[in-house]
C-alpha cells in the first residue's frame, strides 16, 4: 500500500500492510535536527527568537516552519502529516505583542511565556477577564486572505504527493480557558458568572468551527481536534461546561466534517475513562493518544476498538526523551501488541515529538514500527 491507502485502511478499522505512522507535531528543534540544520542554542533570549522557537511569530516564519515540519515528517516516512494548526495560522500583518523579553500575546489573546530549558512556550494568562473585554474580543478570522493564502500554499506544495494531510484545530474549551487565563478562573466563572463562561466558550467555539470550515475548504484530508479534557486523575473540565458547551461544539465540528467526508480525530491527554463514552458519542473517528499510565491501550482497544480508530501511544514522557533506542523499540512493540490486531491502530507518540525527545529514538520508533508492525502480525 502507499501512505494514503495505509492510513485510511487503518482509519476504516481494517488491517493495512503495515501499522501507519503519524504524530501530533514536531517541535522546531526536532525539525531542525531531522533536517540537519542544528539545534538552536539555549542561550537565545531575544523576544523574537523565543517566539520563533515555537513557530508563533510572523506569517513568514510560521509558513517556513510548517513547510520544514512537513519535510521532516516525510523524511521520517510518516503516512500522515499535520500541515497547519489554528495556533500557527496567522495573518500577513500579525506580530506577537511582547509584554517583556519573555512574554507575549498571540493571535488568540493568550499570554505565552517562553522557556529556554523546555525549548517551548506555555500560557500564563489571557486577555479576556471582564464582560467588556469579552464583548470586544475578536478571535482570528480563518478566511482572512493571508491565512487562506498560507493554507493554500502549504497544500499546493503537497499536491500529487503520497501523504495524508491533517489540519489541527480546537473545538472551544482549550482556547477559552487559556484566553481567560486559567482553568481555575473559567471554572469559578461557571458558578459565579455562568453567562460569561458560556459566552466565552461559545464565541471561541464559533471561531473554531470557522477554522474547521476553512481547513475543509482548503482541502485537508483529516481534522484533528486537540482540546485537552483531563490530567492523570481524571477530567478537569467542569461537567456542566463539558455537557452544555464543549461536547456540543465538538459534535458540530464532527457533523460539519462528515458532511464533506472528512474524518475527525480527537486528542486529549489524561484519564478520559469517566467521560470516554460521551466523547465517542460525538461521532469522532479516532482517539489519541490513550495516555500511558492513566489509561490502558489494550483495555481501550478491547472496549472500543470496533467503534473508532486508536492512535498513540509511544511514551513521550519518559521513554522517548530519557530512554535508549532499545527502550523505544520495546515500547513500540507494546503498543502494536496492545492495539494493532485486526487493524484500526495508527502509531504515534503519547502526545507529540517535543523538544526534549532524542532524535535517535524517533528513528528507532519508525524503524521498529515498519519491522514489527508488518501485517499479518506475528
Amino acid at each position: 500500500m502507499n501512505h494514503r491507502e495505509r492510513f485510511f485502511t487503518a482509519l476504516d478499522l481494517k488491517e493495512p500492510d503495515f501499522v501507519p505512522l503519524t504524530d501530533l507535531g514536531l517541535d522546531p528543534p526536532i525539525v531542525q535536527g531531522i533536517l540537519s540544520k542544528g539545534v538552536p542554542r539555549a542561550a537565545k533570549t531575544s523576544g523574537a527568537d523565543l517566539a520563533t522557537m515555537t513557530a508563533t511569530h510572523s506569517w513568514q516564519s510560521s509558513m517556513r516552519f510548517r513547510l520544514d515540519m512537513i519535510d521532516a515528517c516525510m523524511r521520517l516516512d510518516f503516512d500522515a502529516v499535520p500541515v497547519f494548526s489554528d495556533y500557527s495560522l496567522v495573518t500577513r500583518s500579525f506580530a506577537p505583542k511582547f509584554i517583556d523579553s519573555r512574554r507575549f500575546i498571540d493571535q488568540w489573546g493568550r499570554v505565552l511565556e517562553a522557556s529556554e530549558k523546555g525549548k517551548t512556550t506555555y500560557f500564563v494568562g489571557g486577555v479576556v477577564n471582564t464582560l467588556e473585554q469579552l464583548q470586544n474580543y475578536e478571535p482570528p478570522d480563518p478566511f482572512d486572505p493571508g491565512i487562506v493564502e498560507m493554507m493554500g500554499t502549504i497544500l499546493k506544495s503537497l499536491k500529487g504527493k503520497d501523504i495524508v494531510t491533517i489540519g489541527e484545530l480546537h473545538s472551544g474549551w482549550h482556547l477559552a480557558f487559556q484566553v481567560r487565563g486559567g482553568i481555575d478562573k473559567i471554572a469559578i466563572d461557571s458558578y459565579r458568572n455562568p453567562d460569561f463562561a458560556r459566552g466565552l466558550i461559545d464565541k471561541i467555539g464559533t471561531a473554531c468551527r470557522k477554522f474547521a470550515d476553512a481547513m475543509i475548504e482548503a482541502g485537508v484530508d483529516v481534522l484533528f481536534v486537540t482540546d485537552d479534557y483531563a490530567d492523570n486523575h481524571g477530567p478537569y473540565i467542569e461537567r456542566r461546561l463539558l455537557e452544555e458547551c464543549e461536547l456540543p461544539n465538538l459534535k458540530k465540528i464532527v457533523e460539519l466534517a462528515h458532511r464533506h467526508d472528512v474524518p475527525v480525530l480527537k486528542h486529549s491527554d489524561g484519564n478520559l475513562y469517566p467521560i470516554l463514552d460521551e466523547i465517542i458519542n460525538t461521532g469522532i473517528d479516532g482517539l489519541h493518544p490513550i495516555e500511558p499510565g492513566p489509561m490502558d491501550l489494550a483495555d481501550v482497544k478491547a472496549r472500543y476498538g470496533t467503534k473508532l480508530c486508536l492512535l498513540g501511544n509511544v511514551d513521550c514522557k519518559y521513554v522517548l526523551p530519557y530512554g535508549n533506542e532499545e527502550d523505544t523499540r520495546k515500547d513500540v512493540r507494546r503498543c502494536i501488541d496492545s492495539a494493532a490486531k485486526g487493524g484500526g491502530f495508527i502509531l504515534a507518540s503519547s502526545n507529540s515529538i517535543h523538544s526534549n525527545v532524542k532524535i535517535a529514538n524517533i528513528h528507532a520508533m519508525v524503524d521498529e514500527a515498519r519491522k514489527y508492525g508488518k501485517y499479518p502480525l506475528s
